[in-house]
């Protein structure tokens, strides 16, 4: 059941890596008022502006740091615990 943590939140983590990925590469490229953003069918935010864009790309690239962590803790703690077990045998 651990296991399939760390799987969901590795992929909630690279959907974020992914989304913050796209941002920063579509920001020399908006024209007009600016961009909507959308992340998993949801609206974040209809209009961002040119200024603001760089704001929301940090923000999913740091988002995506999160769940990572949270996806490594989880990993390292069963392994750590199944060393211990191993060793006490």
């Amino acid at each position: 059941m651990k296991w399939l943590w760390v799987l969901l939140l590795s992929i909630i983590s690279g959907l974020f890596l992914i989304k913050g990925i796209e941002l920063w590469s579509v920001i020399d490229h908006v024209d007009g008022d600016g961009i909507g953003i959308t992340f998993l069918g949801f609206s974040i935010n209809d209009r961002v502006l040119n200024e603001s864009i760089s704001g929301y790309a940090l923000g999913f690239t740091i988002a995506s740091i999160i769940p990572f962590l949270v996806a490594a803790n989880i990993a390292l703690r069963v392994k750590m615990k199944k060393n211990l077990n191993a060793e006490k045998i």
